[in-house]
């Protein structure tokens, strides 16, 4: 019997893939589940799989260093990953990474789920094609991260030279242009999930370090939020080095299009630099966001004259004024009205220099307001996410502005959706009748008597959510009520609403609420 563990941060995942098929009738058991990336190493050390099943947008350890730790443990580990949207195709082909399979959450049958078994279980017999993630590639990602803390160190040149040169890097020559891309989220939340972005970030690099094999010179790093590009070059009167460095950056911009459906940002400073300039250049760009108020691509030809903007501090209720424009144009479904708000908003900060910190706050404040205002409609907790990490004003506005526009089109179709979906009506008695239990969309099929797949669909067609989505969403609407009205402890409150874990009822409210328990209820206590 072959061994399988099952990895994903959404507990109802867990337990719709155990539901899912009858695994000891296909000569399998599972080993051990968890929701935590930290725990799954543990785990794996301990129990040993054959086979992972795992989701690829985990917290903390993402599902690819996930795979590399474990087959560098166990080389002949099979693994399965579990993914969030229909089109990983395209990061797919970016990243080009050795799985058995990609199963896509929203649209996974128990026959999917066993022909990828039998896929990893048929490997597994003859012990040919194993996943070997090349770790010596992984290592370099490391050495690289490395590489660049001495530059940003200001490491002296000559050690920083040699050890690049130690690591596989040729930087022969004196002069360095930078460039840094990031994801534009607003282009990013049309296709991908938030827990994706590590994944998509580290496909952007794969297309960078495969093209920097065509540009002498180029060097593509890794970071938490970023790519830096550094590129070495001399100057030569056969070669124009600042074309060869833009022609790169297009080329890299052209790919991550065709491959991922995503437009990236990117800085770049063309001005050439001694190495020792590279470093405070680097954390000039991230940490002073020269290009808020600039363009998605905005080149630096001058780094000594592109001192840090002088930011101001929003003004106390800076946007208040907006907050009931806008749910009047949200009332009147006037998308115009909208469109104008947001321009005036845009332009406000821009002539106010505002500090994009600062302006990312006030724009999710002034978001809560709306929500609050409408309480039987939610903005997604990615997109706050988003507002703390947009490079520019413009990214923050279209995020906003679609954000707006959904739910303005999503109330002119709730007149009518309670009518047109009856069942919905006893989808809700049920959930309340098993407040106490951890409920699937296994589970709800099969009291409707309906098919697994037939129901997810039907049910996201009709709420525009995940089942999983609205019974968090439905649970924690009740948590915020208790939490107001009883002095209920936490751990009995997470058992009375199906959280065995305290720890994991703490983490799905700050999901869909915005803050842990115990800070809502200090909040709530405290206006009393």
């Amino acid at each position: 019997m072959y061994r399988v563990m099952l990895i994903d941060d959404d507990v109802p995942m867990l337990k719709v893939l155990q539901q899912m098929i009858d695994w000891e009738a296909n000569n399998l058991q599972i080993v051990g589940t968890t929701y935590s990336s930290v725990k799954a190493m543990h785990m794996f050390e301990e129990v040993q799989p054959d086979i992972v099943i795992t989701d690829i947008g985990l917290p903390q350890k993402n599902g690819i260093e996930l795979a590399d730790s474990f087959t560098s443990i166990k080389p002949d580990v099979r693994v399965i990953f579990l993914t969030c949207h229909e089109d990983f195709n395209y990061a797919q082909q970016a990243i080009k990474l050795k799985a058995d399979d990609y199963l896509i959450k929203d649209q996974l049958t128990a026959d999917q789920l066993q022909k990828s078994l039998e896929k990893s279980v048929t490997i597994l017999k003859s012990r040919s094609g194993l996943i070997r993630w090349k770790t010596s590639n992984y290592n370099s990602q490391l050495f690289r991260q490395d590489l660049l803390k001495r530059v940003i160190d200001r490491a002296p040149s000559e050690m920083t030279m040699a050890y690049a040169s130690q690591i596989g890097v040729s930087w022969n020559y004196p002069w360095f242009m930078l460039g840094i891309v990031n994801v534009q989220f607003a282009n990013f939340d049309t296709r991908y999930k938030q827990s994706e972005y590590q994944l998509i970030l580290y496909a952007i690099y794969n297309i960078a370090l495969e093209l920097s094999e065509s540009f002498e010179g180029v060097t593509p790093i890794l970071e938490k939020d970023n790519i830096a590009i550094l590129y070495n070059f001399r100057m030569n009167l056969a070669q124009n080095a600042t074309l060869h460095f833009s022609n790169f950056l297009q080329q890299l911009r052209s790919k991550c299009v065709n491959y991922l459906k995503i437009q990236p940002s990117i800085v770049s400073v063309s001005d050439k630099m001694e190495l020792d300039s590279v470093g405070p250049a680097y954390q000039q760009i991230l940490q002073g966001k020269l290009e808020f108020y600039e363009t998605a691509d905005y080149t630096i030809t001058d780094i000594s004259q592109s001192a840090a903007p002088i930011f101001q501090q929003a003004p106390q209720g800076f946007l208040n004024s907006c907050v009931s424009q806008l749910e009047q144009a949200v009332i009147k479904q006037d998308l115009d009205g909208i469109h104008s708000i947001l321009l005036e908003i845009a332009r406000n900060a821009r002539e106010s220099m505002i500090e994009p910190s600062d302006f990312a706050k006030e724009l999710s404040f002034m978001l809560r307001g709306i929500e609050l205002m409408f309480s039987n409609l939610k903005f997604e907790e990615d997109l706050f996410k988003y507002l703390t990490l947009s490079r520019t004003l413009s990214d923050s506005m279209e995020l906003i502005e679609r954000k707006l526009v959904q739910i303005t089109e999503s109330r002119d179709k709730q007149g009518t959706s309670t009518t047109q979906e009856p069942k919905l009506q006893v989808i809700q008695q049920y959930i309340e009748q098993h407040l106490a239990d951890n409920i699937t969309s296994i589970d709800m099929a099969r009291y409707l008597y309906l098919n697994p797949s037939y129901f997810s669909r039907y049910f996201k067609r009709m709420t525009g959510l995940t089942f999983t989505d609205y019974v968090h969403q439905y649970k924690m609407k009740l948590a915020t009520k208790m939490l107001k009205m009883s002095n209920q402890n936490l751990e009995s409150m997470a058992i009375g609403l199906g959280y065995s874990d305290r720890t994991y009822f703490s983490k799905v409210f700050k999901k869909y609420v915005g803050t842990t328990p115990s800070e809502y209820k200090a909040k709530h206590t405290a206006r009393k």
